[in-house]
């Protein structure tokens, strides 16, 4: 029994074939309809996507492979971080807060007073420096005291765990 294809893709399908042959039956229509096009002035660009040449005669003699289910995914169990190590970090950040806090201040009194607004230009540049070195510091010091407050809930958090184990095991 040999199959009997449509030769230029624009005849109906007689038999039924599986999906790889009917995308090459949607090819050859599509290369029909643009060979009907290409004689003119205009040649289309884009041809249009192989949807539009499904008819709905073809439902009956194209037969799908059957969707095969993907395998359920095994959820790894979560690894939390120890207590320790949550306080190890929280000791680093309030070691380099105290290190950013303290960095604005110089034992030059005279440099603590300058000003971005300053009639002399040299101590305008110099103020405009300073505030900016401020505000950096400023900006770190409130992001590593919201994340030294993050590492508290955390701490907090893994005391209740770890107790929690301690008490069910």
């Amino acid at each position: 029994m040999t199959k009997q294809m449509p030769i230029d893709g624009t005849e109906p399908l007689t038999e039924v074939v599986d999906g790889d042959t009917y995308i090459e039956v949607l090819l050859r229509r599509q290369a029909a309809w643009l060979g009907a096009r290409s004689g003119g002035a205009v040649v289309p660009k884009f041809p249009p996507p192989l949807e539009y040449f499904v008819r709905a005669a073809d439902e009956p003699y194209v037969r799908l492979p059957e969707p095969t289910p993907a395998p359920k995914r095994t959820p790894k169990p979560r690894q939390y971080r120890s207590v320790e190590s949550l306080r190890a970090e929280l000791a680093d950040i309030e070691q380099r807060m105290e290190m950013v806090a303290g960095r604005s201040d110089t034992g030059d009194r005279a440099a603590a007073n300058l000003s971005p607004v300053a009639r002399s230009r040299t101590a305008a540049r110099a103020g405009r420096r300073r505030f900016a070195a401020m505000d950096r510091d400023l900006e770190t010091y409130a992001r590593l005291a919201h994340r030294r407050d993050a590492l508290k809930g955390r701490i907090a958090r893994a005391e209740a765990r770890e107790q929690k184990e301690r008490t069910t095991t």
